[in-house]
């Protein structure tokens, strides 16, 4: 059964730029490179 809850979130250049600095926040306590993808609730 396919979820259709979510999509793929439109994004605006300032949350774009609050998850980078999430992951750069991630690899600083991990030292491993993490990928947020950003999905929203329909």
């Amino acid at each position: 059964m396919e979820n259709t809850s979510f999509e793929i979130a439109h994004i605006k250049e300032s949350e774009k730029e609050a998850i980078e600095r999430a992951e750069r926040m991630l690899k600083a306590e991990t030292g491993k490179d993490f990928v947020l993808i950003a999905w929203e609730k329909k």
